[in-house]
């Protein structure tokens, strides 16, 4: 069954005051979408934007409402899809297990609950021919979260 979360329905009203400031999570998880999605390739229409599935490693989970608040913060970039696992994301009867939608598909490791600057391990895929694990620095400054740094993780780790 396939359970995949489409955020555009929890963006509506998500948030009841829009000055209210994004969660330390939620802007981990935006900062993390942004800096992948920048070093991809451009989708081929620049009026249709690019799929990108988000997916907890490793049986964690990620909030119902930071879902929310990623999407609402990202809905203008890209159509951002969250599943509870990677192969709600994955078409796995076809051939090289693609991404559905021709996506991309972000497995997130476990957030940390605290520090500054901390890391982060994340697998990007497309195929099982085409995937990288990069561990992410990220750090707190004057307007929120960023990608400070990035290592890519030789066979994957």
């Amino acid at each position: 069954m396939l359970t995949v979360v489409s955020v555009a329905a929890l963006v509506a009203g998500c948030r009841d005051d829009e000055t209210a400031p994004v969660s330390r999570d939620a802007q981990v998880y935006v900062a993390t979408v942004r800096d992948v999605v920048d070093d991809q390739p451009a989708p081929e229409d620049p009026d249709v934007l690019p799929v990108v599935y988000v997916a907890p490693a490793a049986r964690g989970e990620i909030p119902a409402d930071v879902q929310a608040e990623v999407a609402e913060e990202l809905h203008d970039e890209v159509d951002l899809r969250f599943a509870d696992e990677r192969d709600e994301a994955v078409l796995t009867e076809e051939d090289g297990l693609p991404v559905r939608a021709e996506g991309l598909l972000l497995v997130v490791g476990e957030l940390p609950e605290a520090g500054d600057p901390i890391e982060m391990r994340i697998e990007i895929y497309r195929s099982e021919r085409n995937w990288s694990v990069v561990d992410l620095t990220l750090a707190n400054g004057s307007s929120g979260w960023s990608v400070t740094g990035s290592t890519v993780v030789p066979d994957g780790g």
